[in-house]
């Protein structure tokens, strides 16, 4: 069996930047396995696996699955693979923008397709409501973990403790004081993975509120070695996370609607930006991904 496979750096608009995403645009006839197996060749974080649907409830199913596991959802993964359908002729636009529902493990998610002039210009995926687990007490242990000192954990003149927050994936969102914080992190990645399947979360979402570029509000690194991803160049589910934190915990104002324009992947050669936009209220917060993509690679793949 012959399958058509795609490599997409989501979140950037060049060659090589972003995060890296695979994109099989249909999947009918694959089984867990293959699917497995493709991601695991693939050797990228995640490896979107898409179905068209005739359900009347959703437009496509959406399977994402790392080098070593299938996970609910993916931000990064599903800019590319929306991208990819809306560049390929999958899902044609006659208008500026075209609403589609994917069928995803964390449930059936709008995702909205921007076009100008014909073209995609980008995408935007809504995640699932905001679910607030549970603080970090043992900010010591946290800190030693990240290679940090407790000191370096929390914003200045606010009250800011690492959180654990979903929006289709559960992470850590830990608050860092300054940039020099952020880049001297340096987790133990077995310990951090040990750490992460105890608590039942992915991975750590750290974030500074000083940038590297002067029109990012936030800059970011997200580490996952639990599910086989030591650090991620652009994180959707975590930054729309980051989102809801910000504005559960007042650290932004908030008047109905906010956009944020989120750095990451600095560190790692791969700049990426990613659009968390926030729209309704405190209580009933819609959470929104979004960025550009471009196709780095196109070929077949025999299964």
């Amino acid at each position: 069996m012959e399958k058509i496979i795609y490599q997409v750096d989501a979140f950037t608009d060049i060659p090589f930047g972003g995060n890296p995403a695979a994109v099989v645009p249909d999947a009918v006839g694959l089984t867990d396995r293959q699917m497995q197996q493709i991601a695991r060749e693939m050797n990228v974080s995640e490896t979107a696996f898409i179905t068209k649907q005739e359900d009347g409830f959703a437009d496509f199913q959406v399977r994402f699955f790392t080098p070593t596991q299938e996970v609910d959802l993916c931000g990064h993964a599903t800019v590319g693979a929306f991208f990819v359908l809306a560049k390929k002729g999958y899902i044609e636009g006659d208008q500026k923008i075209k609403i589609v529902k994917q069928k995803t493990g964390a449930g059936i998610l709008p995702v909205e397709i921007y076009f100008e002039a014909d073209e995609v210009a980008h995408i935007y995926m809504t995640q699932t409501k905001p679910r607030f687990a549970f603080s970090i007490e043992n900010i010591r242990e946290l800190a030693e973990i990240m290679k940090l000192g407790e000191e370096d954990i929390g914003l200045r003149g606010m009250n800011a403790v690492p959180q654990v927050i979903s929006t289709g994936l559960p992470d850590i969102i830990l608050p860092i004081k300054n940039l020099d914080a952020l880049k001297k992190i340096d987790p133990d990645w077995n310990v951090l993975a040990a750490y992460s399947n105890r608590l039942g979360v992915v991975g750590v979402h750290a974030f500074s509120l000083e940038t590297e570029e002067k029109d990012s509000d936030l800059a970011c690194r997200n580490f996952a070695p639990a599910a086989g991803i030591n650090e991620e160049a652009a994180t959707g589910t975590s930054n729309g996370a980051l989102g809801a934190y910000l504005i559960q915990n007042n650290i932004i104002p908030w008047s109905g609607e906010h956009t944020l324009l989120c750095e990451q992947g600095y560190y790692m050669d791969r700049p990426s930006k990613i659009l968390v936009k926030l729209e309704g209220s405190k209580e009933d917060l819609v959470v929104k991904v979004g960025g550009k993509a471009v196709i780095t690679l196109e070929g077949v793949m025999m299964v």
